[in-house]
């Protein structure tokens, strides 16, 4: 079985080979995007049986045309963030240093914003979806700037070349507790909560493989391995969603028209 994470180098690597670890999964690494680039799709051609991806990709695959390539598993990931309440949610927190003129959102307009890829949600499309709601043309409100990686747009806003980045929750809280740097930058707003990202399966894989798989990993939670690698990822542990959990996500793409 084949396990393809699209979330490192945010999320460790350690993480998904010790949950690939307990299914017997063979586990490999894509950092380019948060998802499938436009026109590859592993899951329909049979080179990925599971994969953790950002939602907006899940969304996109599982729900766009009448033939979904993919379908979800159904375990999710529980932040180590007070601000969750212990649901599997997350934040695109938009970052900027200390003393920086940058208060409010609305003070984003005309800056430099670092955002780690176009397919990622907490680090692109939330701040999109912000903007548009918000009254502000998404395309042209702020400078939107590519880093290729949440961990890059860190290090571009600490060093200045940055007014301001969108960052995961998780990768900006991991970060900050090893980091006083950014620990120290300021955060202007937290936008969500998000559903965090899911694991998902080709859509052909039986009911009952997909059953065992989440039987396995949630069980797997409790475990003192399984436990020390999701607390160095700054998690607090795994429960079960289904499909309405990402509801929210498809509905803001189709009300920005990106589905």
């Amino acid at each position: 079985m084949q396990l393809l994470s699209y979330l490192t180098p945010g999320f460790p690597q350690t993480l998904f080979e010790a949950l690939g670890a307990v299914i017997g999964a063979e586990v490999s690494f894509d950092e380019r995007l948060s998802g499938p680039a436009p026109g590859i799709n592993p899951f329909k051609d049979g080179t990925t049986d599971l994969g953790w991806i950002c939602s907006t990709s899940y969304v996109e695959l599982a729900t766009r045309g009448s033939d979904p390539t993919i379908r979800l598993v159904g375990v999710a990931w529980v932040p180590d963030d007070p601000d969750v309440d212990g649901r599997p949610v997350y934040f695109g927190d938009i970052v900027t240093r200390q003393h920086s003129a940058i208060k409010t959102f609305a003070d984003l307009e005309g800056r430099r914003v670092g955002c780690n890829d176009p397919v990622s949600l907490s680090g692109h499309h939330a701040l999109r979806f912000a903007a548009r709601e918000r009254g502000y043309d998404a395309d042209s409100f702020a400078e939107l700037v590519f880093t290729g990686a949440h961990q890059r747009s860190l290090e571009l806003v600490l060093s200045g070349d940055l007014d301001a980045a969108v960052i995961d929750s998780v990768v900006r809280t991991r970060r900050a507790r090893v980091d006083q740097r950014v620990r120290d930058l300021a955060i202007v707003e937290r936008l969500g909560p998000w559903p965090v990202q899911p694991l998902v399966a080709r859509a052909d894989m039986d009911d009952s493989d997909i059953e065992s798989i989440r039987r396995s990993l949630l069980e797997a939670a409790g475990r003192p391995d399984i436990r020390r690698e999701l607390t160095l990822a700054s998690l607090a542990g795994l429960v079960q969603v289904g499909p309405d959990h990402y509801r929210s996500v498809g509905l803001a793409m189709q009300s920005a028209g990106s589905l």
